[in-house]
């Protein structure tokens, strides 16, 4: 990998790359698992994250956070799954 764990995962938060099984054969199989542990602990900051109720937009932002961390999540999960 050819940068850490936390940096590839906070770029997958904010939206800077997207993962696909081509990618993900170049991750040996220990930074697949430091990658996923780095977005489940992302997950849950982002699940912290108290956001006023009258605030749409930091609102929609936290869901699209969430949302591109739980499809990275399961790209990763199925590539596992499935092997390389």
């Amino acid at each position: 990998m050819a940068a850490p764990a936390w940096k590839t995962a906070a770029d997958l938060t904010e939206g800077f790359l997207s993962l696909n099984s081509v990618m993900l054969k170049k991750f040996e199989a220990h930074e697949l698992v430091a990658l996923q542990a780095e977005l489940e602990k992302a997950a849950r900051e982002a699940r912290s994250t108290i956001v006023p109720q009258d605030d749409a937009d930091a609102s929609q932002k936290k869901n699209r956070k969430l949302l591109r961390i739980s499809q990275a999540l399961t790209v990763i999960q199925a590539f596992r799954i499935r092997g390389r």
